[in-house]
């Protein structure tokens, strides 16, 4: 059995949904499953044998300027589909075409998001339409079972009426060069001022124009740094406490080893999130953690590796900076859970554990049937 893949674009090694897809599959094929990953092309850092390429090599420079971004991905789709096998698994990931389901076959984030870009006064930006979830809606109607990477991913699934015997639980996961050595950990030790970080798009989605609330209102001794790019329509919401002397603002780097290396704390009071993987870092650097239910992407237990507060809940926010700040005993006890339990999900076990998932989900379904 092949578990025939595809991503119709560009595999990135920089993070993203097509890193993960990688990570994964690459995880899957060192475990000894056989595994295919249809794609445009990728960064050459992840280049491996089980990826099969629409863009030729010498094409990349000027592919696309030969063809739209569009046309690559549906000459990727299909590429895919004429090379199914008889026994393989389609595992389907974004930005394919429903055509693709329907050949091979032959709600909930956006109402959190619209409440809170109403609360504050603003016209949604989140991209999330009607069609966009008829299109999703219709994908998950087709397929026969879908990865979910975390409890409230699950919990939106099941609000979107997807049976629960299609959700295969799973989560994300990082790298083994992501976990930082324990004397880098260790030198956070002693320190007189500590250094709080939010890493990711700076807006409403990920809960940052709550958390600067909740940070003033705090008057920790320390500082808050928020690491990425500032979302135009929040521009107005966010930029007004970039005037203390408190908050930092660091524009988008690639090099989040050395941001969380030089953080103390980590916190993401994220409204709508599947499994972040700045979370998973966080702990793969040994940092406790303040996160809203979605920002701990179901890794994140409450009062063991970190606090779990819900998003809108201020005094709980306020609360928990406080008691992290404050209290260094508590604050090294869930650093070191955190940090310990960080191996858990390196992608060689959580590929790995995918493909087993899969499996033991086919041959259930077969058994199944032969009743």
């Amino acid at each position: 059995m092949r578990i025939n893949t595809i991503l119709p674009g560009y595999i990135s090694s920089l993070g993203g949904p097509s890193y993960v897809c990688h990570s994964l599959l690459e995880a899957m094929n060192d475990a000894g499953f056989d595994v295919s990953l249809h794609c445009v092309f990728g960064d050459e850092v992840v280049l491996r044998p089980f990826h099969h390429f629409s863009m030729p090599q010498w094409v990349k420079p000027f592919g696309y300027k030969l063809f739209s971004q569009d046309a690559w991905a549906k000459y990727t789709e299909w590429r895919y589909l004429c090379s199914f096998k008889e026994q393989d698994v389609a595992y389907i990931w974004n930005f394919t075409s429903i055509d693709t389901y329907r050949t091979i076959k032959s709600a909930n984030s956006k109402a959190i998001l619209d409440a809170e870009y109403h609360r504050l006064g603003i016209k949604p930006d989140h991209g999330i339409d009607e069609k966009s979830i008829a299109m999703e809606n219709a994908k998950l109607e087709l397929v026969d079972y879908v990865f979910s990477p975390s409890n409230e991913v699950t919990k939106s699934l099941l609000m979107a009426d997807v049976p629960s015997e299609k959700i295969i639980q799973s989560s994300y996961g990082l790298s083994q060069n992501s976990i930082l050595l324990p004397q880098e950990i260790a030198s956070r030790a002693g320190k007189a001022e500590l250094t709080a970080v939010f890493v990711g798009l700076i807006g409403v989605r990920k809960g940052a124009h709550l958390l600067l609330e909740y940070w003033t209102k705090a008057g920790v001794k320390g500082r808050l740094k928020l690491v990425g790019r500032i979302q135009p329509s929040a521009r107005h919401l966010i930029e007004p406490y970039l005037k203390r002397n408190d908050v930092e603002h660091i524009p988008f780097t690639n090099d989040l080893r050395s941001v969380y290396l030089d953080a103390d704390v980590f916190i993401l009071p994220s409204l709508e999130e599947g499994s972040p993987l700045v979370t998973y870092l966080a702990m793969g650097a040994g940092l406790p953690s303040i996160v809203s239910p979605m920002g701990g992407g179901g890794v994140i237990n409450d009062g063991y590796e970190g606090l779990v507060v819900d998003p809108h809940n201020a005094g709980g926010w306020i609360a928990s900076i406080r008691k992290v700040f404050s209290d260094a005993e508590f604050r090294l006890k869930i650093s070191t859970n955190a940090y310990n339990k960080a191996g858990e999900y390196l992608w060689s076990e959580v590929g790995c554990q995918r493909g087993e998932s899969l499996l033991a989900s086919l041959e259930q379904r077969v058994d199944c049937n032969r009743i």
